[in-house]
């Protein structure tokens, strides 16, 4: 075939593609912000000492931290044990807060320190690493920038640095960090409030203005001035006899005072939005509805950054797997949220089951997420089976069933004339009105007489019995 080696290998590549800002010794991050202003993502961790960021990234963290996780089976439980105790023992919750700063910055960069345990090699830790410190090549190989290599960096070896990105591409390794996003919004948010401060400053309080005579000197002029700014602080001011102090109180910046208030309100929201995909669980004037369809929002990055983490711990079993085992199904690591049980429900399924209704599997695993293969269903039995105990037919126990008999056209009539009431409810409310209304008028007379003249009988004949035993 002529064009097969076309067919095969890569044609659209980097190093034969006319790119002028790829042509160094490293691929450079494309962050259009960080390509302005000539700085690394560096710059980005300088956002994080703003209360509104830092609030969102906890947040963002907690949502990941707060789920429960499993490794997949491998068809084989001593495997399965091995590799839940491996990660069992790492300190997943620092390890999950490091990775998660992909989300934040594109990219992070963790080091796997290997160690041999019970006979296996594993990972004894997992560290983070600064972003910065790497870069990637033409082939997008992840590279350390060292004191020797600083330029295009010291190339990696393998099984030894996990990467975690956030929409890494092939034109763009790094990924997008979304406090690329809230950059500018933070920035002008803590230029805003400096401006916001020195507003509230200059008309928040009353004016001072000191009168002095028209022939007075300059060096008077200022230490009258000195002596308003020290009032300000101290209340105390020294004055010459024929100067003056107004206070005056400022008036008409109430509007100039909100606009400032709006700016920074807008700040905040483009950074909620930046961060969590939305502003509505944040606001103080969001209602119910809107506040529900925000919480959706951020169960969607949720889930992005629940896969992105999923991704590189799958990465880390198929190494592990690869130095100790060979299973004939690779194992995944997942991450999913342990649902709590709808006790409202359970109790209703409960009293329908007690009614007569009888529910398939199908319900079970629609209602109560359970999976194929999880449950059986079994018939239950409306009477308690006891052991067999063999034993000689007393004189007791011939009155206790004739008792039975006698009883039983009585109690069924009762039981049927209370399920025919019954089978006309149409819900549980119904039922116990039902219930509560028939009781009342049930005619158990006869029922009751015939026990009582049974029991008494029984207890004459015990006793009857034990004088007996005691003759013999």
């Amino acid at each position: 075939m002529k064009n097969k080696k076309d067919l095969i290998s890569e044609i659209a590549t980097r190093a034969r593609s006319f790119d002028h800002w790829a042509t160094g010794y490293h691929l450079p991050n494309p962050d259009p912000i960080l390509k302005k202003m000539g700085k690394d993502i560096a710059v980005y961790r300088e956002l994080l000492s703003d209360g509104q960021v830092r609030s969102g990234v906890r947040r963002r963290k907690a949502a990941i931290k707060g789920l429960e996780w499993r490794i997949t089976t491998t068809n084989n439980e001593k495997v399965d044990e091995q590799l839940y105790q491996v990660f069992n023992r790492l300190p997943l919750n620092n390890i999950i807060t490091e990775m998660l700063n992909a989300s934040l910055f594109g990219y992070q960069v963790s080091e796997v320190i290997w160690a041999e345990r019970d006979g296996l090699i594993v990972p004894a830790e997992i560290i983070g690493k600064k972003p910065e410190w790497f870069v990637f090549d033409e082939d997008n190989q992840l590279r350390f920038r060292t004191k020797e290599h600083w330029i295009d960096g010291e190339l990696l070896p393998e099984h030894k640095f996990l990467l975690t990105t956030q929409e890494a591409t092939q034109d763009n390794p790094y990924g997008l960090g979304d406090l690329s996003l809230c950059f500018w919004a933070a920035t002008f948010k803590k230029g805003g409030f400096k401006y916001w401060l020195e507003f509230t400053e200059k008309y928040g309080s009353p004016w001072l203005i000191g009168k002095h005579p028209r022939t007075t000197s300059e060096p008077e002029k200022d230490r009258l001035a000195d002596s308003l700014e020290a009032m300000i602080g101290t209340a105390i001011a020294v004055i010459p006899d024929d100067a003056s102090v107004d206070i005056v109180e400022s008036a008409g910046k109430g509007a100039s005072s909100d606009s400032y208030e709006k700016f920074l309100a807008f700040c905040k929201g483009e950074i909620n939005i930046a961060l969590l995909g939305q502003n509505q669980t944040t606001e103080q004037e969001s209602n119910r509805a809107s506040a529900t369809a925000g919480l959706e929002v951020i169960e969607d990055i949720r889930n992005d950054d629940k896969a992105m983490l999923e991704a590189t711990f799958n990465t880390l079993l198929q190494w592990i797997c690869h130095y100790n085992f060979n299973v004939e199904q690779l194992p995944t690591f997942e991450f999913f949220e342990q649902e709590s049980i709808n006790t409202e429900q359970v109790e209703r399924d409960e009293k329908l089951h007690r009614m007569g209704v009888r529910f398939t599997k199908q319900y079970f695993m629609r209602e109560y997420g359970f999976e194929d293969g999880d449950i059986e269903l079994q018939a239950v039995s409306s009477t308690v089976n006891f052991a067999e105990h063999h034993h000689h037919e007393t004189e007791m126990d011939r009155i206790v069933s004739q008792m039975g008999e006698l009883s039983q056209y009585s109690l069924n009539a009762n039981i049927a004339q209370v399920r025919a009431r019954l089978d006309t409810a149409e819900s549980l409310e119904e039922a116990q009105q039902i219930l509560d209304d028939i009781l009342p008028q049930l005619d158990f007379s006869e029922y009751a007489q015939l026990f009582a003249e049974g029991l008494t009988t029984a207890t004459l004949r015990g006793r009857y019995e034990v004088k007996q035993e005691a003759k013999r």
